[in-house]
């Protein structure tokens, strides 16, 4: 199986995070599984830190959006089994399901359902305080509200440029993420998931699966089994998406209103 990972920076400003997504990966996933790791395009980014990105939702809308529509159409067109939203922001999650096929596999909600079947309540651990309202709306998203005991910050202020140095000497980063998970337990949660790509394959590189006896979800590795099982539950089972009220697929007429999106991807009018 062949899996497109699809996260929002720039890649070549992320080669430790990159480098462990794949090692991790690696470990995780059943034999034969592959991923390839994709952050932003780079006629999309201009050069913009994931900071400028995230904190004006017109940018994060205008540059986020284009990038995971016509990036999930790629994979499809060149035989990836599934694409995974590696950020918890999980942009046009139902938007995603509605234009391709294959598996369309978020971050988040395979971290919350995995959650669930561990634990009654979760906190979500995130990057910093820039990241808080996405988190948010994607709990509201999936209604899962009453299954999140609160959001912590592990540092007020955190770049991701900042942060990808980190998995070079990643104790001090650790044991603030550990801090930061005994404030979630003490109010309350009885799991931990670190929300948000970078923090959680930190987390995940380190082998850090509990703190002080509570688990820690490892979203990374939980993502990559949850395409695994979309893929199983497909080929066996014959389990799809609904069509009727969730994910419509496009009529060839409507394709002709997405191709200002697909920038030279070779695409197939159905």
């Amino acid at each position: 199986m062949k899996f497109w990972y699809q996260f929002t920076a720039d890649a070549s400003k992320h080669p430790r995070f990159v480098a462990a997504l794949h090692q991790h990966a690696e470990r995780v996933g059943s034999p034969g599984t592959q991923i390839t790791v994709h952050g932003m395009d780079a006629d999309l980014g201009h050069g913009l830190l994931q900071a400028d990105v995230i904190l004006c939702p017109a940018v994060y809308t205008s540059i986020v959006v284009p990038l995971f529509l016509r990036n999930a159409w790629k994979a499809q067109q060149q035989g990836y089994d599934a694409f995974v939203i590696g950020t918890f922001a999980e942009p046009v999650l139902r938007e995603l399901r509605s234009l391709v096929d294959i598996p369309v596999v978020s971050a988040f909600e395979a971290s919350m359902l995995a959650g669930c079947t561990v634990a009654p309540t979760m906190a979500l651990l995130v990057l910093s305080e820039q990241t808080v309202p996405y988190v948010q709306a994607s709990i509201e998203r999936h209604r899962l509200a009453a299954r999140v005991s609160g959001i912590q910050l592990v540092d007020s202020v955190m770049l991701e440029t900042d942060l990808d140095h980190e998995f070079e000497a990643p104790a001090a980063y650790l044991e603030r993420f550990k801090a930061a998970a005994r404030k979630a337990i003490a109010a309350g949660a009885d799991a931990v998931i670190p929300a948000e790509g970078m923090v959680a394959a930190i987390v995940a590189a380190n082998g850090l699966q509990e703190v002080d006896g509570v688990p820690v979800i490892d979203s990374v590795g939980v993502s990559i089994l949850a395409a695994e099982h979309a893929i199983t539950l497909r080929h066996r089972l014959g389990l799809k998406p609904s069509p009727l009220r969730a994910d419509t697929q496009p009529r060839a007429a409507a394709m002709g209103a997405l191709r200002p999106i697909w920038s030279g991807v070779p695409h197939d009018d159905r």
